[in-house]
C-alpha cells in the first residue's frame, strides 16, 4: 500500500491492491471516466451478446492484478492488468475520476504498477490507448513510456501502444531498433 499526498492540492490518497472492484458501481465509474473518449454502440453490444451466446466455454484469462486509489473508502482511481508472455505486464485499464485528476493519482498508480512489475520479474510494461486519450498518453510519456505501435480495433478505434522498458539494456535495444537509418552526407 502507498500513501500519497498531492503536491497541488494537499489531498491525501492511498494506492492499494484490490481483489475485485464492486459491480455495477465500477462499470458505471468506467463509463463516467471514459465518457469523453468513447460512445455506446448498439451494434457492438449485439455482436458481443451473440458471441457470448455462441461461446462453448467461458474464456479463461490470466490472473488480474488490480490497484485502487482511495480517498477514505471512495475509489477515485484504478489500474488493472495481467502478465503476458515474455515477462511483459499488460496494463489493460486505468482511470481517475475527473475531480481527482492532475493531483498525482495516476502517476502514483503508474509507480505502484511499475514496482509490482519489478517485483514479479517483468521486463516491459505495455498498454494501449485511444489516440483521443491525450491526458493519459502524455502522462505516460512523461513517466518514461515510449510509443511502440499503432493498431486499429473494431471496438476501440485507433490505438497507440506504449511500452516502458524496466532495464537500461532493454531501453537501449528498443531505441537502437526504433531510430531510423540515414545515409551519410556527401
Amino acid at each position: 500500500m502507498f500513501r500519497m499526498k498531492s503536491s497541488q492540492t494537499d489531498t491525501e490518497f492511498e494506492i492499494r491492491p484490490v481483489e475485485i472492484f464492486p459491480e455495477p458501481a465500477f462499470s458505471q465509474l468506467q463509463r463516467q471516466v471514459f465518457a469523453d473518449v468513447q460512445r455506446e454502440s448498439d451494434e457492438l453490444d449485439a455482436l458481443l451478446r451473440a458471441e457470448a451466446a455462441a461461446e462453448a466455454a467461458p474464456a479463461t484469462h490470466p490472473p488480474m492484478f488490480r490497484l485502487g486509489a482511495y480517498i477514505g473508502e471512495e475509489l477515485v482511481g484504478w489500474s488493472n492488468g495481467w502478465m503476458e508472455r515474455g515477462r511483459v505486464f499488460y496494463m489493460a485499464n486505468s482511470g481517475v475520476v475527473a475531480a481527482h485528476r492532475r493531483k498525482g493519482v495516476y502517476t502514483a498508480l503508474l509507480s505502484a504498477v511499475r514496482d509490482h512489475a519489478v517485483s514479479q520479474g517483468v521486463v516491459t510494461l505495455r498498454s494501449q490507448h485511444s489516440v483521443l486519450n491525450n491526458a493519459v498518453i502524455i502522462t505516460k510519456l512523461r513517466f518514461g513510456f515510449h510509443v511502440s505501435g499503432l493498431s486499429q480495433s473494431a471496438q476501440m478505434g485507433t490505438l497507440v501502444e506504449l511500452s516502458y522498458h524496466l532495464s537500461p539494456p532493454r531501453q537501449e535495444m528498443f531505441r537502437g531498433r526504433a531510430i531510423p537509418f540515414v545515409g551519410r552526407p556527401s
